[in-house]
């Protein structure tokens, strides 16, 4: 029997999306997966040649970085077909050229983040000082959980890559982790008001109306929570140590994206208050 791409992304959404971050299986789930199936859900898998994949994700400039994005869940269900579950002879949209993402080159200013924190909610104020603190994702920080937080140190595992991190806990954050305990999470260490733990997409809905509220009132450029990491990493005192914070495997990654050079920034002070107070 020939497999469709409906088939595919069936198989692909019971076996393999349950184990993605919580963020990505939300995305793929909600955005990706429908889109896919409303082009090619239909279509036998081995009949589609990539030239029509790569047509679709060319076809004009405006978008083509989320359309690879969106390409994405099926390529990973062309490899499982291919290679593990013996669904289909093809890869799929695998091969075709893809548009390079430009680096982000915003570095929040500690002004910028002063302005930021002093606008949020206590919650969504300590996550994003964790953030800074720590130079993990979004979703680490919402995941951190007490049991992880012991003799003086943080134990993360990457929800992205997996990798498990392991660093100190500096007096700027022991002091920021003692503002979260009053928030009376037993579990997770950043909770709402209603002391639950936030959902990505409910974190997310929070930080969005947040950056409103800052572009609003002039206080500065437009952000993202991610760009957090970036201010952490170039906080530190040299590329190894930002390396290390950022759980990065070389230091290319972390030059090409995070890292900028303290001469050229403006660097964090040691007395900088994450909380702003």
């Amino acid at each position: 029997m020939k497999t469709t791409v409906d088939q595919l992304l069936d198989r692909y959404s019971i076996e393999i999306l349950p184990e993605l971050s919580e963020r990505t299986r939300h995305d793929y789930s909600r955005y990706a997966i429908p889109k896919l199936r409303a082009l090619w859900g239909h279509r036998i898998a081995d009949e589609i040649e990539p030239r029509e994949f790569g047509e679709w994700l060319w076809a004009t400039p405006k978008g083509r970085i989320q359309r690879t994005r969106t390409l994405a869940p099926l390529a990973h269900a062309y490899t499982c077909g291919f290679g593990m579950w013996w669904m289909c002879r093809t890869r799929g949209p695998h091969g075709i050229k893809k548009p390079k993402s430009k680096a982000r080159r915003h570095l929040i200013t500690p002004a910028e983040y002063v302005g930021l924190v002093r606008l949020a909610n206590k919650s969504v104020a300590l996550a994003i000082a964790v953030a800074l603190l720590t130079g993990q994702r979004q979703g680490d920080v919402l995941s951190l959980r007490w049991d992880q937080i012991r003799n003086g140190r943080i134990y993360f595992v990457q929800g992205k890559t997996g990798k498990e991190l392991d660093m100190g806990i500096s007096p700027q954050l022991d002091s920021v982790l003692e503002e979260c305990k009053a928030l009376g999470g037993k579990e997770y260490v950043i909770v709402s008001r209603r002391g639950t733990r936030y959902s990505s997409c409910g974190f997310r809905s929070c930080f969005t109306r947040l950056k409103k509220k800052f572009a609003a009132q002039g206080l500065g450029r437009p952000m993202r929570f991610h760009d957090l990491r970036k201010m952490a990493a170039s906080g530190c005192k040299d590329i190894k140590s930002a390396q290390e914070l950022l759980g990065h495997q070389t230091p290319a990654m972390t030059l090409k994206h995070y890292w900028m050079n303290p001469d050229r920034t403006e660097a964090l002070a040691v007395d900088f208050d994450p909380l702003a107070g």
